[in-house]
């Protein structure tokens, strides 16, 4: 079966669902205003990946689990561990806000500021939420492009934990282990997680010299109910790993035995909430650490090290009225950047970010919701900024589940730490700024079809002749078309979804196509389910994709199978088969992917 035909069988099946689509559980996000409210009372499409589809589906980190949804890719440069690069709606992943329990993850010692999500395993989420399309009018600087949200999991009442235990191919074992407790009072989580693979080779072909990868997390959550108005809770999470990879300077590196790097990054939150009414307050304050140390051979054997710390303080303050919610949040951000090679002399940024924010969502009628958000940033170390959101969604009252809806939003993305460290001589960056919108429309969750448009002014470039990054003049420019469909044959204990995104155009300044971004992407599910077992087969289609020195990676179809039953009601096993016609393909022009393999993961819960 060719690629065509596959993909035309995806999109028939997306096409031709009709009116049977049951109406989803009520879900609580946070991520459009930084409160808890429901998925509905907003005007921004929000998709959430709960813990029962990343167990399912057998995603071991978080950019496994994104790239089945629409309007993200993810390109690998190599197998489990090694470097990630994603993309929503076009947007590079330096645009994308990424959050684990409120705490910044977006690492400023980067390039570009993102978030590493090739270390960030599932084993402890408990729901991914993701919005894509401009929040710097909530979440300031790393947003322009969407947030995701990452919420570990909450204590139960009582004492309870689970272990895991997970082999598979190129001989990947994990372990996992969680104790939880709650009274009413006392709240407590502690899991630690291993994982480790001796992997592929980075570097195509991938039985070249294996480059191995280990993964070792804890994550901490404590909390106090003073009584029923205030309640205080302290997060961690740390994550460490190493790994082995081809320098990337040279495709001959195949065989390179020698590069391998560290990465240590901590994250600690405290958060006091109290509420009193219709009125909640919520004040933090958390700090990231993030260290990286890479040992290259590419201009003879060095060490390029890499340090960022990031302090952040807010509070946020909302207040529940007969008609919606208004919101005000103020916030405080302290970031400092260095990095070093060998003993050349070192280089290193810092500075503040002071801001404040007003969100508010107003119902007029019981179908119509409007959703408006402004925000100021302060920046001590470059021009100021005003980003705003104004939104609005109907429900049709004589079509139950049929809507409609439009969001217009300004956004920006601050220089990272490493950007700002390493200008052009006499160059002065500024924030890149965003101005976009997405129209929608849908029918219960059986068809929902999105149009965005997004142009983005002064983009953050490397020049190759000054050594040193420095603004774009112009705009780039980022349109697409999203359509997601959800069906479940509920007589026949079967769902089947689907999702397809077209980008119309995804181009630089001077016009030409932006790298490794697939024009369209066709992701497939079904699962049928008994009572104690659950089967499902997955498929995804990636179109050409261009890449450096504009070689194309070509199209390729990925088919994957999984298998749960529940032995006892305390044990559970999984079964995951992925890429099982052995394709080969490559996301990023020249390295290496995973060929057939199989994992099998037993948890025990008591």
């Amino acid at each position: 079966m060719n690629n065509t035909i596959k993909l035309s069988i995806a999109v028939s099946l997306l096409l031709t669902i009709t009116t049977h689509a049951a109406e989803l559980e009520p879900i609580t996000v946070t991520t459009t205003n930084k409160t808890e409210h429901s998925i509905n009372d907003t005007t921004s499409n929000v998709t959430v990946i709960t813990a029962e589809e990343l167990d399912k589906n057998g995603y071991q980190n978080v950019a496994q689990a994104i790239n089945s949804i629409a309007g993200i890719s993810v390109a690998n440069s190599g197998g489990l561990g090694q470097q990630t690069s994603f993309f929503v709606r076009g947007a590079d992943s330096g645009k994308v806000l990424v959050l684990l329990d409120g705490m910044r993850l977006n690492d400023p010692s980067t390039t570009n500021g993102t978030a590493l999500l090739e270390s960030l395993t599932t084993d402890n989420i408990q729901q991914i939420e993701i919005i894509k399309g401009g929040m710097s009018s909530i979440w300031g600087t790393n947003a322009s492009a969407g947030v995701i949200n990452i919420i570990t999991k909450t204590p139960q009442e009582g004492t309870h934990g689970s272990l895991s235990l997970l082999y598979g191919s190129y001989k990947t074992k994990g372990i996992d282990a969680d104790i939880g407790y709650k009274d009413d009072k006392f709240s407590a989580q502690l899991l630690a997680s291993y994982l480790d693979t001796e992997g592929i080779s980075a570097l195509a072909p991938r039985d070249a010299e294996k480059d191995a990868y280990t993964n070792k997390n804890i994550n901490l959550k404590l909390g106090y109910r003073f009584d029923e108005n205030n309640k205080i809770q302290l997060s961690y999470n740390r994550i460490k790993t190493e790994t082995e990879y081809d320098d990337s300077w040279s495709t001959a590196q195949a065989e390179d035995d020698y590069s391998h790097a560290q990465s240590d990054q901590e994250n600690t939150a405290l958060q006091y909430d109290y509420k009193s009414g219709d009125y909640r307050t919520n004040m933090y304050a958390s700090q990231g650490k993030y260290e990286r140390t890479f040992y290259t051979n590419s201009y003879g054997v060095g060490v390029n090290v890499y340090e960022a710390k990031l302090k952040e303080f807010g509070m946020i303050n909302s207040y529940d009225y007969s008609r919606g919610k208004a919101v005000l949040g103020l916030e405080y951000k302290d970031i400092d950047g260095f990095n070093q090679y060998n003993d050349y002399p070192a280089s290193q940024a810092d500075y503040t970010n002071k801001a404040v924010y007003l969100s508010n969502l107003y119902r007029i009628t019981t179908g119509t919701l409007i959703e408006t958000n402004i925000r100021y940033d302060n920046f001590e170390q470059f021009e100021n900024k005003v980003t705003y959101k104004a939104g609005i969604k109907h429900e049709y009252n004589k079509i139950s589940g049929l809507g409609v809806g439009a969001n217009y939003y300004t956004s920006y993305d601050a220089p990272s730490s490493y950007q700002l460290a390493n200008v052009v001589f006499g160059s002065e960056l500024k924030p890149a700024f965003t101005k976009g919108y997405e129209l929608s429309a849908h029918y219960k969750e059986l068809l929902t079809i999105t149009y965005f448009n997004n142009k983005v002014k002064d983009s953050i470039d490397y020049d190759m002749v000054n050594y040193g990054y420095y603004n774009i003049d112009g705009v780039s420019k980022f349109k697409g078309l999203e359509v997601e469909s959800i069906y479940p044959f509920e007589t026949m204990n079967l769902n089947i979804s689907a999702n397809y995104t077209h980008l119309f155009e995804a181009k630089k300044e001077d016009g030409s196509d932006l790298f490794r971004r697939p024009k369209d992407t066709v992701n497939l599910s079904a699962n049928y389910y008994t009572d104690s077992s659950s089967y499902g087969i997955t498929a995804q289609y990636v179109g050409d994709r261009t890449d450096l020195g504009d070689m194309s990676t070509g199209n390729y179809t990925l088919w994957n199978l999984n298998y749960a039953r529940e032995l006892t009601d305390e044990i559970k096993l999984t079964l995951n088969a992925k890429n099982i016609f052995d394709k080969e393909y490559q996301s990023v022009y020249g390295y290496a992917t995973e060929g057939r393999s199989v994992y099998t993961k037993i948890r025990y819960r008591f």
